[in-house]
């Protein structure tokens, strides 16, 4: 087998007369169960995004003021990072069971990224769009055609068994992967959060066609995972037992949270779309105080 990743007490593959061990989770290192320095980067970042939109922002006059409510979105998008990377989820997703790992995903590529893009102010990205050659680039990959199809490709990609097993053996190719699936997130998310008017988001009814069918692109990996009727991956198959759950059931569950969970992201989605589109509609359709008058003209 190749190197074990840091922080292991028992390799995943060690085994008790024939039988994968059972797992003591909380035997594990403190820094590794918690990730201090992720946490100490999570603070810093955290609170130069709090310093870049109040106070650096007025000092330097770049733009106009962030909501609060923007600003609590980017917070909790980053919080959300160190919720996946640096919390016991991250250990018990590349050391014991898939189905956190799936948790892990969906934390990255479903609840990260919109509440980043919602969270970023338009000037801030102004300097990249004044680039034409970044703006051409961004404007091809953010169309939602590729950014829909190139998120899908991917993720479904990543999780062929060969590529899987590497990932789950070799820790930087494991960071390689979630840089991967969290960039092509932003970009599968840019049609329904995008921040800025140069490259701007859909309308409501195209965004609430485009949540659809985001739902239904991952059914295919899904449906793989959840109905196999052998353990896909043998890393996970070898691995120590935690809370008595069985490799195949560990990979239905897996199958059952990629599903479950972004279905309801989706859904919840596609609900704020289409209430955000009435209320629209409704302000569209009600006259301003010249209106009346006009009309009698």
């Amino acid at each position: 087998m190749a190197s074990p990743k840091p922080g292991c007490p028992p390799c995943p593959a060690a085994t008790e007369g024939g039988a994968p061990m059972t797992a003591d989770l909380w035997a594990h290192r403190f820094e590794d169960l918690w990730y201090p320095d992720l946490l100490a980067w999570t603070v810093l970042l955290n609170a130069a995004y709090l310093l870049l939109v109040n106070l650096w922002r007025r000092a330097f006059n770049w733009g106009p003021p962030v909501p609060v409510w923007r600003q609590v979105l980017f917070c909790l998008g980053l919080w959300t990072v160190y919720l996946s990377e640096g919390t016991p989820i991250h250990i018990m997703s590349e050391l014991y069971l898939f189905s956190v790992h799936m948790v892990q995903h969906t934390l990255l590529t479903m609840v990260m990224p919109p509440l980043i893009l919602l969270g970023t102010p338009e000037w801030a990205l102004r300097p990249l769009l004044r680039r034409p050659w970044a703006k051409r680039i961004l404007r091809t990959l953010v169309h939602p055609v590729p950014a829909l199809l190139l998120f899908n490709l991917i993720y479904s990609i990543w999780h062929l068994p060969v590529l899987y097993q590497a990932i789950l053996l070799y820790h930087w190719f494991h960071a390689v992967q979630h840089a991967i699936l969290v960039a092509t997130a932003l970009l599968m998310w840019w049609p329904v959060c995008s921040p800025t008017r140069e490259l701007p988001p859909l309308s409501e009814p195209g965004q609430m066609v485009y949540v659809f069918l985001a739902g239904l692109a991952q059914i295919a990996a899904f449906a793989v995972i959840t109905f196999a009727d052998v353990v896909l991956y043998p890393f996970y198959e070898e691995a120590p037992r935690v809370f008595g759950i069985d490799p195949m059931s560990d990979q239905q569950l897996a199958g059952v949270v990629m599903h479950l969970a972004s279905g309801v992201i989706f859904v919840f989605a596609w609900i704020l779309i289409f209430f955000r589109w009435v209320a629209r509609e409704d302000r569209d359709a009600t006259p301003g105080p010249a209106g009346p008058d006009r009309a009698t003209v």
